[in-house]
């Protein structure tokens, strides 16, 4: 389980780096490390949801590398992004996630 919570840790110190830099947002943690069925190659898959992100998709991109030092792999939506896509059914990947 060690190596579990290392993983959660380090999403939760992104989550952190994240909320410092935007202030107002929500992360999810979904994927492999979320289910516990990780390996030693996975990367860490979050979802920020924020009014504050970049409206330019490269830019939202660039942005959340920018907070990585590790193996993170961040989206970022916009909260009436986040309500659309659930609204269709898009986000469906998010089942089983963990909100940090």
């Amino acid at each position: 389980m060690a190596a579990w919570e290392a993983l959660l840790e380090e999403a939760r110190a992104y989550a952190a780096r994240v909320r410092a830099t935007l202030g107002e947002a929500r992360v999810y943690l979904y994927g492999s490390v979320a289910r516990g069925s990780f390996n030693l190659e996975s990367d860490i898959d979050l979802l920020v949801v924020s009014p504050h992100l970049p409206k330019d998709p490269l830019e939202r991109f660039l942005f959340l590398q920018g907070l990585n030092p590790g193996r993170v792999e961040a989206k970022g939506l916009t909260p009436e992004e986040f309500a659309q896509a659930m609204a269709k059914g898009a986000l469906w990947w998010l089942e089983g996630a963990l909100e940090l």
